[in-house]
């Protein structure tokens, strides 16, 4: 199934990548990148360098398949590679094998879903920058050895809360102040230090 799944930023950057079987060198994103970066926009989307405006009768449609045959030069086989382009960003999968194309474009689309879910409209690069661990922790939910498994939202956020600016807030605040020095500070409140200790442990 799903080998590898690769998501690029608008310059074509590597954000995110993540191995289900075995290693998919970039190369492949490479190979990608070459084709996407010819035209404005991929796939119908519309990207954040594209306009509206222009000559073309058909501004929206260009060069790039949604499915493409590349190289990947340390395993020396041929992978499949499917895209899509979401809020600026190439979401890649890497099959090795011929499988169902509409699944595994279909799970791309879902990946996208559930990042506006958790990360709010758009989920753009500086959402992804900001919230590394909470899409690795949602891919790795989200597959199983390169299956899909649990794209429900309402079953990820059981498994992993979406983050929320108490939890930036508190995380911040683990790191700078802990219990045993809010408890030694005799100048704080009784109320100040039950809430810093609330924020920090909840």
């Amino acid at each position: 199934m799903i080998q590898s799944i690769f998501i690029l930023s608008p310059t074509g950057e590597v954000l995110i990548e993540r191995h289900f079987r075995d290693v998919t060198s970039r190369c492949v994103c490479d190979d990608f990148w070459e084709k996407a970066s010819v035209s404005l926009n991929h796939h119908g989307g519309i990207s954040t360098a594209s306009t509206i405006i222009s000559t073309d009768p058909f501004p929206l449609y260009d060069t790039v398949p949604p499915i493409m045959e590349v190289m990947d030069v340390t395993s020396g086989k041929n992978v499949f590679l499917f895209s899509i382009l979401r809020d600026g960003l190439s979401y890649l999968a890497a099959c090795p094998d011929e499988v169902s194309p509409l699944l595994v474009l279909e799970f791309l689309h879902r990946i996208a879903d559930i990042f506006v879910d958790y990360f709010g409209n758009p989920a753009d690069e500086s959402a992804i920058k900001d919230n590394f661990s909470t899409v690795y922790q949602l891919l790795e939910e989200m597959c199983d050895y390169g299956w899909p498994l649990t794209t429900e939202p309402n079953a990820l956020k059981d498994l992993i809360r979406p983050p929320t600016v108490i939890g930036k807030v508190s995380a911040l605040l683990e790191d700078v102040v802990s219990i045993p020095f809010c408890i030694s500070l005799s100048w704080y409140s009784l109320g100040l230090m039950r809430f810093l200790c609330l924020c920090l442990y909840s």
